[in-house]
């Protein structure tokens, strides 16, 4: 793994992150390491403003190719800017007003570049309960039949349109109709609607397979979940009690969130705020419902899990634990310290991770019609 920062491995992992984005369209290289290169290791306020500094320089040239008609220069510069303010707001807390500015702003970039895709990005609301998740929809990239649909559960931290440069651009050109929702704990949902997280994750994700399954573009029969890091907890618990299903895959696994935020301390402020906690002791109070125990023997669809070896958030016995009890088709894909994809979420190896997980998910659904 590149390591910007040699003697801190968890800051060099968060700016790794971005940059492996990058292939799907969510930054480039020297941008970003000319940016690392003015922080401060450490200083968290510093990250701020050195992503804020160049989200706020590639926005304007997205606005100035626009005006000028340069629509594809547009699109491009605008993604680049949605991440990058995506990771302005990454270290900030929960409860500092920056935070919703910056999001804000890239989600509005997204949207702006969105406008450019082909066809144009189309915003959804998806039922729940007595309220709704925002989302949005892509349709597959065919012949113009019904799709496979896929439903891809981001984490603790990352959000709907972060996901698009997580593998989403994958999906859609394999032949699979996309949904990425913000769910309860996530993104816009828990920012701008106070919903947060709960453990029966089965019940949003079951509102996503409805929606996909009223689309007139989406073969019902075949809809397969995607869960990565805090959603890997989220798709098994999901995939264990929806039997809707043909396929699960985990994109780094979670078998307890305690466990999480006993391993690893820096994301214990973020875990407070997703479950609505009061503070970290309620926190981990209320993560102790965030278990598959006696969960995962109870999924009936195949079963992928992906995970590495050197992963420091969340151990590889999650993984192992996973797979291990589970009772159905299953593969587990543990990638070895040192090798591209050993990292949390395979940060190191996209070239390798996301063609292996997206093609294994394409050949559950039978995709047969693409591009």
């Amino acid at each position: 793994m590149f390591k910007m920062w040699s003697q801190d491995f968890d800051w060099s992992w968060h700016l790794i992150r971005p940059i492996a984005e990058a292939i799907y369209g969510g930054g480039e290289f020297n941008e970003i390491y000319r940016a690392a290169k003015r922080m401060s290791l450490g200083d968290k306020e510093s990250w701020y403003r050195e992503w804020l500094h160049l989200a706020e320089e590639i926005d304007g040239l997205g606005g100035q190719a626009e005006a000028a008609g340069h629509t594809i220069s547009a699109r491009d510069h605008y993604l680049r800017a949605c991440n990058y303010y995506r990771w302005a707001e990454f270290f900030l807390l929960p409860e500092d007003r920056r935070r919703i500015h910056t999001y804000d702003r890239c989600v509005a970039c997204f949207r702006a570049a969105g406008r450019y895709f082909m066809p144009p990005l189309e915003q959804v609301e998806v039922p729940y309960e007595e309220t709704s998740l925002p989302g949005y929809f892509y349709p597959a990239m065919n012949d113009g039949g019904k799709a496979p649909g896929l439903v891809y559960v981001a984490g603790a931290d990352v959000l709907k349109e972060e996901l698009y440069f997580l593998g989403g651009r994958a999906a859609i050109e394999r032949g699979m109709a996309l949904l990425v929702v913000d769910m309860p704990g996530q993104g816009e949902t828990l920012r701008h609607r106070g919903i947060v997280s709960r453990h029966d994750y089965e019940v949003p994700v079951g509102a996503a397979i409805d929606y996909l399954q009223r689309r007139p573009e989406v073969d019902d029969s075949r809809i397969a979940l995607i869960g990565r890091s805090f959603g890997g907890y989220y798709a098994a618990r999901a995939a264990a009690f929806e039997k809707r299903l043909s396929a699960c895959a985990i994109f780094g696994a979670l078998y307890d969130g305690v466990d999480l935020y006993d391993t690893y301390p820096p994301i214990r402020n973020q875990l407070r705020w997703l479950t609505g906690a009061k503070d970290l002791e309620d926190a981990r109070e209320r993560l102790k419902t965030f278990s598959l125990n006696g969960v995962v023997d109870k999924i009936s669809c195949p079963l992928l899990v992906v995970h590495g070896e050197d992963d420091h958030l969340v151990p590889a016995r999650h993984a192992q634990r996973t797979y291990d009890e589970a009772r159905t088709e299953k593969q587990l894909i543990l990638y070895q310290p040192g090798e591209p994809g050993s990292i949390h979420c395979s940060y190191d190896g996209f070239p390798y991770t996301i063609p292996a997980l997206f093609d294994w998910l394409a050949d559950r659904l039978a995709v047969t019609a693409r591009t």
